[in-house]
């Protein structure tokens, strides 16, 4: 059974060198201690976001400030190629769902955008709601798998602002627009290893119209299938990182 982790602010990181004490938030002890069920002696794996990997031990298991002494520390390297996800949001809470599921596959940057088709609307008071959401869905991620590295989540473009700000394609960067097109490329035959910057675009329910393809193509995206048969948009924004991944090392 692999050790529980528990999530440390950046500022909090600076503490950790073997045999400091750190102290968890309220929040983190509440859920190592109450929620877990860890004990006084039970390894924690701390991170931070920023690449930290502190192996810990629970000194009190205290609910609402627990303590841990750190054993030793590392420091993960930041994964290359780095992975984009522009995704059109998806509506309701698939997009909560989406978010914390590309970042436990290893996603760099997630960029919600709102295309033609989003049933997903947000006025100024939304927007910030749900971007402390992305948030906390993205720690969560890091907890859940033991990703290191935080993702960053843009706040949500309109997808014409988007494209027409998209700089000039760097050397070795790649961009990838997941298609049902008949003459989308199968991934299989794409060569990623040489690149630095994947950028994805994927469309939500309905997909992207014909002009905001186009429009992509312009941008530089090719289009790719990812097989035969046509996924939902949390399941090809989740199929798009790992298989990125996995062909990319």
């Amino acid at each position: 059974m692999s050790p529980q982790r528990a999530w440390l602010e950046p500022a909090q990181a600076k503490q950790c060198t073997t045999g400091a004490q750190v102290k968890l938030s309220p929040e983190e002890s509440a859920h190592v201690v109450r929620s877990q069920r860890a004990r006084r002696g039970d390894v924690l794996i701390l991170i931070d976001g920023e690449g930290l990997l502190a192996e810990g031990k629970l000194i009190t298991a205290d609910g609402s400030g627990a303590i841990v002494e750190v054993v030793r520390t590392r420091t993960s390297p930041r994964p290359s190629p780095e992975i984009h996800i522009a995704q059109g949001m998806p509506k309701g809470g698939t997009m909560d769902d989406l978010v914390r599921n590309v970042c436990e596959a290893g996603v760099n940057v997630v960029i919600p955008l709102e295309t033609a088709r989003c049933e997903l609307k947000l006025d100024e008071d939304r927007k910030q709601s749900k971007m402390i959401r992305w948030h906390q869905q993205a720690v969560e991620a890091c907890k859940q798998s033991g990703n290191p590295w935080l993702a960053h989540i843009e706040s949500p473009w309109r997808f014409s602002e988007w494209i027409e700000k998209l700089p000039p394609r760097a050397e070795k960067e790649i961009r990838l627009l997941g298609s049902l097109d008949f003459d989308a490329v199968s991934i299989r035959d794409l060569s990623l290893k040489a690149s630095e910057k994947i950028i994805w675009l994927i469309g939500p329910e309905g997909d992207l119209t014909l002009a905001e393809q186009e429009a992509a193509r312009v941008a530089g995206f090719i289009p790719v299938s990812l097989g035969p048969t046509v996924l939902r948009a949390e399941n090809a924004a989740l199929a798009c990182v790992a298989i990125t991944r996995a062909l990319a090392n």
